[in-house]
């Protein structure tokens, strides 16, 4: 979290948030409405009002940009766009009725969900708690990708592609949309905390750059892990309450479609940038003994697997390469943080 490795991931970083400010706050004021037509719901009555809104969220893009520029000189900046960060979910949660659905909180995943790790280790950097934290993050990984595993098996599972009828899975999800919200939850602080474990692990390499591209990589992958766990969390709740509050009404065809969507994200895309990540870190990690080694090889290559089951939709494929790819993830993650000692 600190040195040259880590400014270089901060201010690529920041730099990214700056060029989706400007980029969003352009597309909301030019195209005021086609937010509110993309999620299907009624237009505001005064669309001025939002193109300003986004006016706002465009000109934090400039500060971002300084705020890369001169890191030692941007904490301000990056605080207060944390605290807004944070304060944009939990208005939207506030306010979600039958006229606002769940759905419009997708918007909060690339506002504010995707920059919390950032913008927070960012801040923390050079603290007493940042030196400690850094220490966790191979265990951080590590338990957290064991606790979404146990999600699987004690809530997920029902309302997953493992269950063959849909319907039945509609009427899970719909039941327990609570529980079903909070195990993908774990999912997300799972796919934080590999970015964090990827960046622990690029520090300590001699080729920075390597390091780097390595960690952006698996960063990519988060974002497509997030965007998918946020459609089973946020739309397919939604897309299931029909099936239990009234079957006529409940869309099987659009339930699925959004069940194929969140695979692709997760299962295909978010794992395929992981699996890369990790080899480009491996490739120049000099001094794995050869067993842990083996493990690596093993985790890639199921991780392979899993993306080419999820492209071509092949649930016993994706079952198959789970319990293979997260136990070996877990077992070398805890070898790392006990036992490697880098050259």
């Amino acid at each position: 979290m600190t040195g040259s490795f880590a400014t270089r991931l901060f201010r690529i970083v920041i730099t990214l948030a700056g060029c989706y400010n400007l980029a969003f706050g352009i597309w909301v004021a030019l195209w005021p409405l086609q937010f509110f037509e993309i999620c299907g719901i009624a237009s505001p009555r005064y669309p001025s009002i939002w193109a300003c809104v986004g006016m706002v969220v465009g000109i934090y893009g400039f500060l971002y940009w300084h705020a890369a520029w001169k890191p030692e000189s941007g904490r301000p900046i990056i605080a207060i766009g944390l605290l807004g960060k944070l304060l944009g979910p939990i208005g939207m949660f506030i306010s979600v009725s039958d006229e606002w659905p769940r759905r419009l909180a997708m918007l909060n995943v690339y506002n504010d969900l995707i920059w919390w790790l950032p913008f927070t280790l960012f801040l923390l950097r050079g603290t007493s708690f940042a030196k400690r934290l850094e220490t966790l993050a191979p265990w951080g990984c590590a338990g957290l990708h064991a606790l979404g595993i146990a999600a699987i098996g004690l809530v997920l599972r029902p309302g997953t592609l493992t269950e063959s009828d849909p319907l039945q899975r509609a009427m899970y999800i719909a039941e327990y949309s609570t529980r079903w919200s909070l195990g993908w939850s774990i999912w997300m602080l799972s796919a934080l905390s590999l970015v964090a474990f990827y960046a622990w692990w690029g520090a300590r390499l001699a080729a920075p750059l390597v390091g780097t591209v390595g960690v952006m990589l698996a960063a990519a992958g988060c974002v497509f892990d997030l965007s998918g766990e946020s459609v089973s969390v946020l739309i397919l709740v939604e897309q299931s309450l029909p099936a239990l509050k009234d079957l006529t009404l409940w869309d099987p065809a659009a339930f699925q479609w959004y069940e194929r969507v969140a695979t692709l994200l997760t299962a295909g895309a978010a794992n395929g940038l992981y699996t890369l990540g990790g080899i480009v870190l491996m490739l120049w990690t000099v001094d794995l003994p050869r067993p842990v080694r083996a493990a690596m090889w093993g985790t890639w290559i199921a991780g392979a697997g899993m993306t080419l089951a999820a492209v071509f939709d092949q649930v016993a494929g994706m079952v198959a390469t789970t319990t293979v790819l997260f136990p070996l993830l877990i077992a070398w993650t805890v070898w790392m943080g006990c036992r490697w000692k880098p050259e």
